[in-house]
């Protein structure tokens, strides 16, 4: 009978949840590993909410994997050493695998959260997927990472780590540790992680059950990759940036530059571990995504307000922009209103700024959309009037010229043009209240312009996100 159908039918104790967060977390854990110094293994986050810690993994700016039995619901995530300390992010919606049946379910053992704002200083580690998981064998070298029981070692709450190997594997579950390290309760979600070639790591698991308490005898471990399409569809986020979802090799210009560090720390968490190493464009099972040179610009357009709404006083208008790149792909989308180009960007899709307040007036919205090779497009302008009537479209004469010119620049969503200037250089936030010809406010029904508002309008704006809901 194999090692792992004995893990399996053993009396599975649960590895995530304690009642010790109130308790100074002065002692290393992971069961017979090492504590990493600070900001090694900056990836490994703790899980707290609903009464209990637990550890995850971040696998995509967004998102952070851990286990479905420390449940979901109002998680907060701490990137630390400590699970009481350090930098803390709040998340948008948690969700556990509706499918999970209990202790002893360890192969559907999944759970995410979606952060309401992108990890972006930090080197994420993906999942392992597609070619890679071939490596997935008895004898694989791993290393385990989390803030849990550390039995003689102390209590719960302080990163450990420790090298060890995948024991043996049965299904969509593989058991890892023994020989003196293992994970205990409170490591529970967090991954065991493979190193490649190119000195990058992946995430190969979750935390689910350990056998013995923390006597360093093993645990039994989830795989990551049977969850991904799950997680994929309810976030609606690609955590495998480098593979289609069927597992064919496809690398988008997000798959490049993952976690490359180890226990050995750098930087500090005030500087969100500056230096840390990171890959370069990942080519595990093909080519990167640069081998082929990108010259095209994206396609961008707006698709929410239509050209020509006209909405009260008061409304907050949704700009939602579709963008699109056959080449490396969208990096990010900007908007400029009346010429002025707004300070916010937005870099995953869906696209679009939520709850915009516009003062009273007209205005004209350009969508910009910038590809990882550096094209630029603008969208068509779209026209909208806040308690005011939008003008009719310019007619044009039999010379070809416009009866009603408007100084902005013609811009179409395949033709790279560059976007407007920021300080409104291009004279589209110059008032010209006599020909008509580019004025680049409007009034607010005081006599003074409403471009300076736009600007200071939108800084708060937020990335709209679908969430998915828990049924």
């Amino acid at each position: 009978m194999g090692v792992g159908l004995v893990v399996l039918l053993a009396p599975a104790v649960a590895a995530a949840t304690t009642d010790q967060l109130a308790v100074d977390p002065v002692y290393p854990q992971v069961t017979g590993g090492e504590e990493v110094e600070v900001c090694g293994w900056p990836d490994t986050v703790a899980v707290t909410g609903g009464g209990g810690l637990c550890t995850g993994s971040l696998v995509h700016p967004r998102v952070v994997v851990y286990a479905a039995h420390c449940g979901d619901g109002d998680k907060q995530i701490r990137f630390s050493e400590s699970s009481t300390q350090g930098i803390s992010r709040q998340t948008d919606f948690c969700l556990a695998n509706p499918d999970y049946i209990g202790v002893n379910d360890q192969a559907h053992d999944w759970a995410f959260c979606v952060l309401e704002e992108p990890i972006t200083d930090l080197p994420v580690t993906p999942p392992l997927f597609g070619c890679e998981l071939e490596m997935v064998a008895a004898g694989l070298p791993v290393v385990i990472a989390g803030f849990g029981d550390g039995g003689a070692d102390g209590p719960s709450g302080t990163k450990r780590w420790g090298m060890t190997e995948v024991v043996s594997t049965l299904g969509n579950t593989v058991n890892i540790g023994g020989m003196g390290l293992s994970t205990c309760q409170g490591d529970s979600g967090g991954s065991a992680f493979v190193a490649m070639g190119d000195g990058t790591w992946r995430s190969l698991s979750m935390t689910s059950t350990g056998i013995g308490g923390c006597t360093g005898t093993g645990g039994v471990h989830a795989l990551m990759h049977p969850a991904i399409p799950w997680i994929e569809e309810q976030a609606q986020i690609d955590i495998t940036p480098c593979h289609d979802l069927d597992g064919t090799w496809n690398p988008t210009p997000n798959c490049a530059g993952f976690f490359a560090g180890g226990a050995q720390g750098y930087g500090t968490w005030s500087d969100f571990c500056e230096g840390t190493p990171v890959g370069g464009a990942a080519e595990t099972c093909g080519d990167p995504f640069d081998v082929v040179s990108d010259e095209e610009p994206p396609m961008v357009s707006i698709t929410a307000p239509s050209n020509g709404e006209e909405l009260a006083t008061g409304s907050l208008v949704s700009i939602d922009i579709d963008a699109i790149d056959t080449g490396y792909g969208v990096a990010e989308v900007w908007v400029t209103i009346e010429g002025m180009e707004q300070p916010v960007r937005d870099e995953y899709p869906p696209y679009g700024f939520a709850d915009v307040a516009f003062p009273d007036g007209v205005y004209e919205i350009v969508a910009i959309a910038e590809d990882w090779a550096g094209n630029v497009a603008m969208s068509e302008p779209v026209t909208i009037g806040i308690n005011a009537e939008v003008p009719d479209e310019p007619t044009v004469d039999s010379s070809g010229t416009s009866g009603a010119e408007t100084g902005e620049p013609d811009a179409t969503s395949s033709t790279g043009s560059p976007p407007a200037d920021s300080s409104g250089s291009d004279d589209a936030g110059a008032a010209d209240d006599g020909d008509g010809g580019g004025c680049g406010c409007h009034s607010d029904g005081s006599g003074g312009s409403t471009a300076g508002l736009l600007v200071l309008a939108l800084l708060g704006l937020r990335r709209r996100r679908s969430n998915a809901s828990a049924s």
